[in-house]
C-alpha cells in the first residue's frame, strides 16, 4: 500500500514537471527568422560581471520607473560576451529599459545610474519566446541560443564578438525575443 502511494506521487510530480515545462514552451519547435527592428530608445545601466546578476537592475527599474510616471517600456539585455569563453567577473552587459518613443527627459533620482542612447535600425536575426515565469528566461537561454547561433553561422556571422539583445515582455505578450545582429 505505501508503495502505491509512494509511486503514485511520484507519478504525479512527473507528469506535472512534464505539464509545467509543456507550459513554459520547452517542448515548442524554435523558428529563427529575419527582421529589420528599430529604433530602439533605451535608458541603459551598464554593468560588469555574472550575467546572473542583471535582475538586480531590473528589479530596481521595475520598481522605480512607475514612481516616476514612465509606462509602456520593456525591459532589454545586451550582452555583449560569450559567457563561455570569458571569465564570469569580466563579462559586460548592457540592460534597462526600452522605449518604442524617444525619451524626452531622464529619471533622476534612481538608485542605479541610467544613460540614453537610440539604437538604430537594423536587420536582425530573431526568436520568439514564450516568458510565463522565472523559469522560462533559463529555458530560453538553453533552448534558443544553440539554434539562434547554428542559423548566424550559416548565414555567415562571425560570432566571435558578436553580441545578443535579448527583450522582455512579461505583462503584455508575455514573451522574450532573442536577436542577433546581421548588420
Amino acid at each position: 500500500m505505501k508503495l502505491k502511494i509512494f509511486l503514485g506521487v511520484i507519478l504525479a510530480l512527473i507528469v506535472s514537471g512534464i505539464g509545467y515545462f509543456y507550459y513554459l514552451g520547452a517542448f515548442d519547435t524554435i523558428q529563427v527568422k529575419e527582421e529589420t527592428l528599430g529604433p530602439f530608445y533605451v535608458l541603459s545601466h551598464e554593468r560588469v560581471g555574472n550575467y546572473r546578476n542583471v535582475g538586480e537592475t531590473f528589479e530596481a527599474i521595475q520598481k522605480e520607473f512607475p514612481e516616476k510616471g514612465f509606462k509602456n517600456y520593456k525591459l532589454f539585455g545586451i550582452y555583449k560576451d560569450n559567457p563561455n569563453t570569458v571569465p564570469e567577473e569580466k563579462l559586460r552587459c548592457e540592460v534597462g529599459a526600452l522605449f518604442s518613443e524617444p525619451v524626452t527627459e531622464i529619471p533622476s533620482g534612481l538608485s542605479i545610474p541610467l544613460k540614453y542612447r537610440i539604437i538604430e535600425k537594423k536587420r536582425y536575426l530573431t526568436v520568439d519566446f514564450p516568458l510565463k515565469s522565472f523559469v522560462s528566461i533559463f529555458l530560453g537561454i538553453f533552448k534558443v541560443y544553440p539554434e539562434l547561433t547554428k542559423v548566424c553561422i550559416e548565414r555567415g556571422c562571425v560570432m566571435g564578438g558578436k553580441e545578443s539583445i535579448e527583450i522582455y515582455e512579461p505583462i503584455v505578450e508575455k514573451k522574450m525575443k532573442y536577436m542577433f545582429s546581421l548588420d
